[in-house]
């Protein structure tokens, strides 16, 4: 039986993090705000083909996402994450394709 409420179903959130405690900060965060345990995952992406060996360095980024169900609830994750240094995935994808093109990289939630 399929219910609305499936995860798999859900809008969701997803931020890219460069460090690992800002992530968790966020995430923090979002739980202390009220959004569900189940509706934040936070995970690791790899940057690489591999994580760089030796002293436990990672080469990769941390990846929050959060099921959202309402606006009200958009707003609120964005303003979070924003505050916790949380970047767009599609704007970290296009810095890491070599720059902006013109005109590209405005955004319409900017404050």
């Amino acid at each position: 039986m399929h219910t609305a409420t499936s995860p798999l179903l859900s809008p969701a959130l997803i931020r890219i993090f460069d460090h690992f405690s800002d992530a968790q900060q966020a995430r923090s965060a979002l739980l202390d705000d009220g959004f569900a345990a189940h509706a934040v995952q936070l995970d690791t992406v790899d940057d690489e083909a591999v994580p760089v060996q030796g002293k436990a360095v990672w080469r990769g980024m941390f990846r929050l996402i959060v099921a959202i169900g309402t606006p009200q609830e958009q707003e609120r994750a964005h303003a979070i994450v924003q505050a916790c240094n949380g970047c767009d995935i599609e704007q970290r994808t296009a810095s890491h394709a070599g720059g902006r093109r013109p005109g590209a990289g405005t955004s319409a939630l900017a404050s």
